[in-house]
């Protein structure tokens, strides 16, 4: 495949393009590895729209798989039917195939199936596990508004209602955001994402259900909500600036966690000196302490040379090396101890922390090249590939498309989730046709294109019946 323009001016038009397209129509969450927030809100939204309209200048044709979390490299597709191409630029007999088996054979009783829809059709959203049989939901009434909370058992099937998840009275454009499970509480909080005002508010319910209650509202610099937790009494969450708060449930004003200055909160009681998934700016940094907030222990992270990116629970940090193509992943210890670099992970993406220590780690399904120098990908490779750092075992998460797409979710619990999930019948089609140039969006300060130009358009189709659940919480311990 060739091009007439680079890949990041293709990402730039692409990007421009996004930015003036409507949102998607639709449940998307499983085509796109996504965070909520208002920030990244608007970033994934940019790259859905892009996944909508594919316009190629030049009169080429493209996939920006790149804009997709799950996205593979742009050259054939290894499958049963390429039995004969290449691994690599020597003469192979048979391309290699990445050796990751699917969560479903490594930890069949974490895996199950639920319903995409609860009965009276609001879409599920999956937050996290609460046990090994039962999964939090959140039921949306719409596209991101969350609507109630309930309890899935997968042993029996069935559904529990919590609580109703209201907006505050008088606020307009409020969107409930990420859920935390404490011990004896269910919280969240929730914002208005699409105005200028900085305020944000914060929710409880128990654990066993009932009605919900607001704790209390904050403005400015706190309403920068980064991560969330809930303790026996008090509402308590880092802001983006940095600095670890807490609230009474009992209703009363923040006030700051002494000794906090720069920490950002991982899961009660842990924090860390950098933010935890957060992509872009200081993605690249490595956290240098660990910091139990109940007791006050500070634990230094033995950082390697050669090691960018590193985050680290109480127990495991994962990173990748500098200065390597394929992005080389890095597990170890926080105190430097059992580093391995597992075959054929990468550290695309911002958050690589899951429940109880395990990472989330891209596979690129890239195995080789053939005779013309183009990339052979295993159509059979998972998306991405949850990591035992104990015992080194992988399990693949999701299924590829035949197109080099697919998608799956990642629970959207405060803390590290212990829930995956995909929508199997979920495939993306892509049919393209030849336009005038002139109709193609592109950049501020692009050049005008001429003649005509090949337009695709991604769409997703089918599924929306079940999604496959992997709930790390049913995995046997390995520790």
């Amino acid at each position: 495949m060739t091009y007439d323009r680079s890949e990041a001016e293709l990402a730039r038009t692409l990007t421009g393009a996004a930015d003036a397209a409507p949102p998607p129509v639709g449940d998307l969450l499983a085509a796109v590895h996504r965070r909520r927030g208002r920030r990244t809100r608007r970033r994934v939204q940019s790259a859905l729209a892009v996944a909508g309209v594919i316009a190629v200048i030049g009169g080429g044709t493209a996939v920006a798989r790149g804009f997709f979390s799950s996205g593979g490299g742009e050259g054939q597709t290894l499958s049963a039917a390429t039995a004969t191409a290449s691994a690599g630029p020597t003469d192979a007999a048979e391309p290699r195939r990445v050796a990751i088996r699917p969560a479903a054979e490594v930890w069949p009783a974490a895996v199950t199936k639920i319903p995409v829809k609860a009965a009276d059709g609001r879409r599920y959203r999956p937050v996290t596990g609460l046990s090994a049989t039962e999964l939090l939901l959140v039921a949306e009434s719409s596209f991101e508004k969350a609507g109630r909370l309930e309890v899935y058992d997968t042993a029996a099937g069935t559904s529990t209602v919590l609580a109703d998840m209201p907006a505050p009275e008088g606020v307009k454009g409020y969107y409930a955001q990420d859920v935390e499970a404490g011990s004896e509480y269910i919280a969240w909080w929730g914002e208005t994402p699409n105005n200028s005002d900085k305020w944000a508010d914060f929710w409880v319910v128990p654990r066993a259900g009932g009605a919900a209650k607001q704790v209390g509202q904050v403005t400015g610099d706190l309403s920068e909500v980064e991560r969330i937790g809930v303790t026996a009494d008090s509402v308590v969450w880092s802001a983006a600036g940095g600095g670890i708060h807490r609230m009474p449930l009992a209703g009363g004003s923040p006030e700051k966690i002494a000794g906090t200055d720069g920490l950002h909160l991982m899961s009660w009681p842990w924090a860390a000196d950098v933010a935890q998934g957060r992509e872009g700016e200081g993605e690249q940094k490595n956290q240098t302490k660990v910091v139990n907030l109940e007791t006050g222990q500070t634990t230094e992270v033995n950082v390697p040379d050669g090691v960018q990116g590193l985050r680290c629970g109480p127990v495991w940090c994962f990173g990748k090396e500098k200065d390597q193509e394929n992005n080389a992943s890095v597990v170890q210890r926080v105190d430097g101890s059992d580093r391995k670099s597992p075959p054929d992970l990468s550290t695309w993406g911002g958050q690589h922390s899951l429940a109880r220590g395990f990472g989330l780690f891209q596979v690129s399904g890239v195995v080789g090249r053939d005779a013309r120098g183009e990339e052979v990908e295993d159509g059979q490779a998972p998306l991405a590939a949850v990591y035992d750092s104990v015992t080194g075992t992988t399990a693949g998460i999701g299924k590829r498309d035949p197109s080099g797409g697919g998608g799956y979710g990642t629970g959207t619990s405060s803390s590290p989730t212990s829930v995956l999930y995909w929508d199997e019948g979920q495939r993306q089609v892509e049919k393209c046709r030849k336009v005038d140039a002139t109709s193609v969006p592109r950049a501020p300060g692009e050049p005008v294109p001429t003649g005509k130009v090949t337009s695709c358009t991604t769409t997703v189709e089918g599924g929306g019946k079940e999604y496959t659940v992997v709930n790390l919480l049913a995995v046997p311990p390995s520790e």
